[in-house]
């Protein structure tokens, strides 16, 4: 039969045993997460745009970025010679690895310079979005040497 603790032992310190492993383990795992998180990049809104973008055009296949067009613009997607012609040029140089964003800082509101890595080498894409963030222009040109 199981006994009752008495009054005074239910107060009682546990042994330390589990507690003393886990906390510094629990720690650590945090410290790292937080490490990880400050000094990995994340894409902001236009290197996911331009990612998204640059996808489209190596598969041939505008229409899962279509909606992020300006309206006007939105019929030169379907110049199937244009985007084929890109996809060939994007897809010389490989998969797609990153995008990261490189605008200088004296550049014209709405206008983004990004540097796209693939396996192969580098391309430059130059992004203008419009006052609702669509994008009025987009172009995909080899990277310039410094």
């Amino acid at each position: 039969m199981k006994q009752l603790p008495s009054p005074g032992q239910a107060n009682a310190p546990r042994p330390a045993g589990r507690s003393k492993v886990l906390l510094p383990l629990v720690l650590g795992v945090v410290v790292a997460v937080s490490a990880f998180n400050v000094f990995s990049h994340r894409e902001n809104r236009y290197e996911r745009l331009a990612s998204d973008v640059t996808r489209a055009i190596a598969a041939n296949d505008m229409r899962p970025v279509e909606k992020e067009f300006n309206a006007i613009r939105r019929p030169q997607l379907e110049d199937r010679a244009k985007v084929g012609a890109l996809s060939d040029f994007v897809n010389a140089e490989g998969k797609l690895k990153n995008v990261k964003e490189q605008t200088p800082p004296d550049a014209k509101s709405g206008t983004h310079r990004f540097v796209a890595t693939f396996e192969k080498g580098q391309r430059a894409e130059d992004l203008a979005v419009d006052a609702d963030g669509k994008i009025v222009d987009f172009h995909v040109t080899p990277l310039e040497a410094k």
